[in-house]
């Protein structure tokens, strides 16, 4: 199956040349897991270097804790852009797209497996995520990652099946606990992030763009997710900016064609 790149990713091309369970995934005894580092200091993201890999079972069971607040629309997202401003420190096109086993073995489970692309062919991260619960605005999963060459990526999806193929841990440990012989592309969709430094914190701006419509929403990575969203609700009460606490993740609105 060749995965098309999303509508809105050919279009800008064209014109520019013319509470419930968290569905883990676990490829060790919990008691590995139990050894994983702390996150790391509010705000600030996982690193991504060139060539490393996840090497330790406890890596594997990493959790991504955000704050997740949406955005009514391109007014606020606007208005909310303007605010931050002046600690802009950078803007990404992204795709994004999305891969299953030939028998739903990934999605069945409540794991995804995603490849996006950013600023076109500038790099590509490889994603293995579990199912996100979000309850007021806080979103947790488990989540790894490793660096794809974009040329790798791209040939992904033409032949989905070719990631099985990749050296690192994320695809072996993959292939290996969902007994995978091949894969599929469901397809993606594109998003602009905007990201700002405030008061020590690392802030993603989005607009996601899918086939039936776009939605705005603000996230931050932290590991005192409480406090971060106290602070952001004052600041959009502050200046009045509309907002309400995310409901669904960005994966389930695309495979659920949804807008919630």
């Amino acid at each position: 199956m060749i995965c098309a790149r999303p509508v809105a990713v050919r279009i800008a091309q064209e014109r520019a040349t013319g509470t419930t369970a968290e569905g883990q995934f676990r490829f060790a005894a919990p008691a590995a897991a139990a050894a994983a580092p702390a996150r790391q200091q509010a705000g600030q993201k996982r690193p991504h270097r060139p060539g490393q890999q996840v090497t330790s079972a406890a890596a594997m069971n990493a959790m991504e804790v955000e704050v997740k607040l949406r955005l009514p629309g391109p007014e606020a997202h606007q208005q909310l852009e303007q605010l931050l401003a002046t600690g802009r420190k950078a803007t990404h096109r992204q795709e994004n797209y999305f891969f299953d086993g030939s028998k739903r073995e990934l999605n069945s489970q409540r794991v995804v497996l995603r490849v996006r692309f950013y600023d076109h062919d500038k790099k590509a991260v490889l994603t293995l995520k579990g199912q996100q619960v979000l309850v007021d605005g806080i979103g947790r999963a488990s989540e790894v990652e490793e660096p794809v060459d974009p040329a790798v990526g791209r040939e992904a999806l033409k032949n989905p099946s070719s990631l099985l193929q990749l050296p690192g841990d994320i695809l072996q440990n993959l292939a290996k606990h969902y007994n995978l012989s091949e894969l599929k592309c469901l397809g993606g969709f594109q998003n602009v992030r905007q990201v700002f430094d405030w008061q020590g914190f690392t802030l993603e701006l989005d607009e996601t763009q899918y086939e039936w419509g776009r939605l705005y929403e603000l996230e931050a990575e932290t590991d005192k997710p409480e406090e971060l969203r106290s602070q952001l609700e004052s600041l959009l009460q502050q200046h009045g900016i509309q907002y309400s606490y995310s409901k669904t993740s960005k994966f389930a609105n695309f495979i659920n064609r949804t807008l919630l």
